[in-house]
């Protein structure tokens, strides 16, 4: 189950990245299922000495890799989420026709790509498909999260980080607001701008209901728990979604034969229990 309050999501539904690795190592594709299946024993070996995650932890799995350890997590009562979206693209297009057979998990997650220069048939269409995907939720009784990506374009880098993109955030989800469509949780790209995350928690603190959780973007943890103490200073801040900061590196190591399973699995716990306890850290700090 997803709590309003607190999350601490250890993300590992990527696709394209791992393909794109795989393809450019020589290794079989195939072999991707086994990354997964690292992700999830090392959630289970954190799980089992953190009450954090006994309580609130999760996972985001995809099922074209990993149907078979989504069914053995929904089976161990462990909040196990699954992407809508078809990895890599752009417009927004689902991972499978029908778009229900893909999400397979107790909660939903969309990557949504987003520019207000955008085509603005484009935009339209990403929103009723938004739309659609809310509708299916509701009626399904699974939780949404909601991803919004921002990519930067001409803009200066520094600016774009600081406020051009929190700014582009923000008046993504107050459209989102007036179009009613009000997700469980936003998953938002990290900053160390206080100005920039006072303008994404204010968006999202329009709703009463509105809470987001932080993503990792492979970032190292110094810079992520910089990016857990300036949204502690916000409202709507619950917790992370992070992945390839957590499992890529001895993911890797393990498809590259330098890092056995036990040990791989060892590495990715580790780094998954330092980002709860620097979560824990902010929270207490911020009090």
């Amino acid at each position: 189950m997803l709590y309003a309050d607190r999350v601490f999501m250890l993300a590992a539904d990527h696709r394209w990245q791992l393909e794109e690795w795989c393809d450019s190592h020589a290794v079989p594709r195939r072999r991707i299922a086994a990354v997964k299946q690292l992700a999830f024993d090392g959630f289970l070996r954190a799980r089992e000495s953190s009450p954090d995650i006994r309580s609130h932890g999760a996972l985001l799995l995809d099922q074209q890799y990993s149907g078979p350890i989504i069914a053995r997590a929904l089976e161990m009562d462990i909040a196990v989420g699954t992407p809508a979206e078809k990895a890599g693209v752009f417009p927004l297009a689902w991972a499978t026709e029908p778009m229900a057979a893909a999400l397979t998990g107790s909660f939903v997650k969309v990557l949504v790509r987003f520019r207000p220069d955008d085509d603005e048939l484009i935009r339209e269409a990403q929103w009723q498909k938004l739309q659609v995907l809310l509708v299916w939720c509701r009626q399904s009784a699974r939780p949404l999260v909601v991803e919004v990506l921002v990519a930067r374009r001409s803009e200066p880098e520094d600016e774009f980080e600081a406020t051009g993109r929190p700014a582009i955030i923000a008046g993504f989800i107050a459209q989102a607001y007036r179009r009613n469509l009000v997700p469980h949780f936003w998953k938002i790209e990290g900053t160390a701008s206080e100005e920039g995350a006072r303008v994404v928690d204010a968006a999202i603190a329009e709703h009463p209901q509105g809470r987001q959780i932080l993503l990792g973007k492979a970032a190292d943890l110094g810079t992520i728990e910089r990016w857990f103490n300036v949204a502690a200073k916000g409202t709507t801040a619950a917790g992370f979604a992070i992945g390839r900061s957590v499992f890529w590196e001895p993911s890797v190591a393990y498809l590259s034969r330098k890092l056995s399973a036990a040990a791989a699995s060892r590495e990715i716990a580790s780094a998954y229990l330092r980002l709860v306890e620097a979560w824990q850290r902010t929270r207490a700090a911020s009090r």
